[in-house]
């Protein structure tokens, strides 16, 4: 693991929406630092602040004070052109109800997401979507539509897609939120291989994690870091 202070930096991030009742803070005050090829996790109840942290992240949305810096970019100073090309490049998002289109293969889906960045070589690409499938293993189910596919495979297909581009920077919302707990397994061992090969993942979810996979576990409350627990720390509980 590359031990990089401030791959990904949270400075004093606050994030505010002025509402009919007044200004509603949904992130105060929050410093964090992720380092290249960590396995975290983020977790805390509904209105905690997850998701809204998740879009600063993601260069979804922008913080209303403080900064976001990753691998030497802010991120909330790139116009909105800029920020779709970097975002292809540098981040894969895995989203908790797959959004996969429902018209094109799964094959199809990932080419799309290539066709989308540009990053990869035209003649690499058919090459990459097989490769990919095959590393979360579903290259039989390439040619099919996703709702012919289970809940864990479709979410194995949405995480290859997540990756097509290589980025650096998998996030996964609620990843396993909507499947059972063997399938859940198999999409967290696929996380872990994924760092063991250099990637930087994040998970987001309410529900509560524990494992010697993740490197930390952050818990978010009301907006603010309420807790952290490294590896270190879980298997001394263990």
């Amino acid at each position: 693991m590359n031990s990089t202070t401030g791959f990904i930096e949270f400075k004093q991030v606050s994030k505010w929406f002025e509402t009919a009742a007044g200004r509603f803070e949904a992130i105060k005050g929050i410093n964090l630092n992720i380092r290249q090829g960590e396995h975290v996790a983020i977790v805390g109840k509904s209105g905690s602040g997850k998701s809204t942290l998740l879009n600063m992240l993601t260069g979804i949305d922008h913080p209303s004070q403080g900064s976001v810096t990753i691998h030497a970019t802010e991120v909330h100073r790139l116009d909105e052109s800029r920020l779709a090309k970097w975002r292809g490049e540098n981040i894969g998002i895995v989203f908790q109800f797959f959004q996969l289109i429902p018209t094109l293969s799964i094959r199809e889906n990932i080419l799309l997401a290539m066709d989308f960045v540009d990053v990869v070589p035209k003649k690499e690409r058919a090459r990459r979507a097989e490769a990919l499938l095959a590393q979360v293993g579903i290259a039989q189910h390439a040619d099919k539509l996703p709702a012919a596919l289970s809940g864990g495979e479709q979410q194995r297909a949405a995480i290859a897609r997540a990756l097509a581009n290589d980025a650096p920077i998998l996030v996964a919302d609620e990843p396993t939120g909507n499947l059972d707990s063997k399938t859940s397994e198999v999409i967290r061992k696929v996380f872990a291989e994924l760092v063991a090969q250099g990637k930087t993942v994040i998970v987001v979810t309410h529900e509560k994690v524990s494992g010697p996979e993740y490197d930390r576990i952050i818990t978010l409350s009301d907006g603010a870091v309420a807790g952290e627990t490294t590896r270190t720390a879980q298997q001394q509980h263990a």
